[in-house]
């Protein structure tokens, strides 16, 4: 199983954090890191529904 989103640090995301990034934003919280984790969490989600999926298709077939 995949580590908690909320373990990682900031540094973990930098990538996802550029693609994110806008020096503009008025926001009061540290949204980079905010959807950061966000986005993780629904990747992990995606990787599960595809895996359930995969195996309910070989199962059925």
């Amino acid at each position: 199983m995949k580590r908690d989103p909320l373990e990682k640090t900031k540094a973990e995301y930098q990538e996802l954090i550029q693609r994110l990034s806008s020096e503009d934003s008025p926001v009061g919280i540290d949204a980079q890191y905010t959807h950061a984790v966000i986005i993780d969490y629904l990747q992990q989600i995606w990787q599960k529904l595809e895996e359930i999926e995969r195996k309910l298709a070989e199962k059925e077939g």
